[in-house]
C-alpha cells in the first residue's frame, strides 16, 4: 500500500484538519490503514487554497462531510498517480484547472500590483521630473501674467527695504542693465537697496534689485555688469518663475496661468523668493548665457569671472548672502573660462565709469 501525507478533515476533528496517512488499495481509499466506506464514484474532487494549488477529495457520510487534502507537491503526485479510476480522471481535470488558476491568478495578481505601483510611480515620476513639469507648467503662463504677478511679488517681497532709483550708482545700473536687456520683451525696472549685504536678486516680469553692499564690494563696472548679465538671465529664462511654480505646487500654476493671484498666494511667492536657491544647471545656463549677453553688449567678460571668484574665496568663513543663492564653487570658475575660450576673443570697450567714483556716491 503506497500511503502519503494528508490534512484529514472530519466531523469532531479541528477546523484546520488533522495529520493522516492515505492510501488506495483494493479500489477502495484508506485513511490511517482503515477503510472508508464509500464507493469511488461518490468522491468529488475540488481545488482550494490561495493559489488554486490544493487538492481536495470529498465525500458525505452520515455524520457529516468528509476530506483529504495531500500535504505537499509530492503527496499530491502520488494521490493522483495511484487513484483509480474514476478518481484518476477526475484528479487529471482538476490539476489541469488548478495550473489554469495559477496562471490568471499570477495574471490577476499582476495587474493588482500594477495598479497598486501606477500610483507610486506617478509619484515617483513628478518628483524626478517636477522641475521638467513646473517649467512647462510655466510655459503656459502668459507674459501679462507674470508682469502682473512680479509687480505684487516685488511689492511682497521688498517690504521693508529701502528702495531708490536715483542715484550715480542707480543710474549706472540702470545704463548697464539696459544695455544687457536690449530687445528684451521684459520692460526691466532697476532699483538700489540700501542694504550692506553682497546680494542682488530678481523678480519675475523684470524687476532687479541690486544691495549697495553688492556695488561697493565690486572693483569695477565689468564686474557689475556680470551679476547683472548672470541675474537677467534667471529673468529670461524664467528661471525664478519655473521655481516658484515648482515650490508652490501644480495647482497654484493653473491659478497663475488663469490670472487668478489671490493675496494668500502672494504671501506664499513673497516667502518662496527670499528662500529660492537655483540649481546647477539653471546657474549655468544663467552663466553662459550671461556671456553671450555680455558679448552683445560689447562688455567684457572677465569682469563675472573676477567677482565670483572674489565671492568664491570669501566663503570660507560665513559666505556672503549671494553664495547662498548663487554658489560660486571652482568648478563653476573653470567652467566660465572654459566658455570664455569656447566664445572666444570679441570687441569690447571699457565701460565709462569711473567706479570709485560711483561707489562714494552711494556711500
Amino acid at each position: 500500500m503506497n500511503e502519503f501525507d494528508i490534512l484529514y478533515f472530519a466531523p469532531g476533528l479541528p477546523s484546520h484538519g488533522e495529520k493522516a496517512r492515505a492510501a488506495f488499495a483494493d479500489g477502495a481509499l484508506f485513511v490511517n490503514g482503515r477503510r472508508v466506506e464509500v464507493a469511488l464514484s461518490d468522491i468529488g474532487v475540488t481545488l482550494g487554497g490561495f493559489n488554486h494549488d490544493q487538492l481536495f477529495l470529498f465525500w458525505h457520510q452520515e455524520e457529516g462531510r468528509y476530506a483529504i487534502s495531500p500535504t505537499d507537491a509530492n503527496a499530491q503526485s502520488q494521490l493522483i498517480d495511484t487513484a483509480p479510476a474514476p478518481l484518476s480522471g477526475l484528479l487529471q481535470v482538476a490539476r489541469k484547472d488548478a495550473s489554469s488558476k495559477q496562471r490568471r491568478s499570477r495574471v490577476g495578481l499582476g495587474v493588482l500590483g500594477l495598479v497598486l505601483l501606477l500610483p507610486l510611480l506617478a509619484i515617483g515620476v513628478l518628483m524626478w521630473k517636477s522641475h521638467d513639469i513646473a517649467g512647462w507648467a510655466a510655459g503656459y503662463i502668459s507674459l501679462e501674467h507674470e508682469q502682473q504677478l512680479g509687480a505684487l511679488a516685488f511689492e511682497q517681497a521688498t517690504a521693508g527695504m529701502k528702495l531708490r532709483e536715483g542715484g550715480v550708482d542707480a543710474a549706472a545700473i540702470r545704463e548697464i542693465g539696459a544695455r544687457l536687456t536690449k530687445g528684451s520683451k521684459y520692460a526691466y525696472r532697476w532699483y538700489v537697496a540700501e542694504d550692506p549685504a553682497v546680494n542682488a536678486f530678481a523678480v519675475p516680469g523684470g524687476y532687479v534689485v541690486v544691495n549697495t553692499g553688492l556695488i561697493q564690494a565690486a572693483d569695477s563696472a565689468e564686474e557689475v555688469a556680470g551679476v547683472l548679465a548672470h541675474e537677467v538671465q534667471h529673468i529670461e529664462r524664467r528661471h525664478t518663475l519655473k521655481n516658484i511654480v515648482h515650490s508652490l505646487g501644480l495647482r497654484a500654476a493653473l491659478s497663475l496661468a488663469l490670472g487668478d493671484i489671490g493675496s494668500g498666494m502672494l504671501g506664499d511667492v513673497a516667502t518662496r523668493l527670499s528662500e529660492l536657491k537655483f540649481g546647477r544647471e539653471l546657474e549655468s545656463e544663467s552663466d553662459r548665457l550671461g556671456l553671450l549677453a555680455l558679448k552683445q553688449a560689447g562688455i567684457a567678460p572677465q569682469g563675472m569671472v573676477s567677482f565670483f571668484d572674489k565671492l568664491r574665496k570669501q566663503e570660507s568663513a560665513a559666505p556672503p548672502a549671494l553664495l547662498s543663492t548663487h554658489p560660486a564653487s571652482e568648478e563653476r570658475m573653470q567652467a566660465l573660462q572654459a566658455m570664455i575660450a569656447e566664445l572666444g576673443n570679441w570687441s569690447s570697450q571699457p565701460l565709462p565709469y569711473d567706479w570709485n567714483v560711483v561707489k562714494a556716491a552711494g556711500k
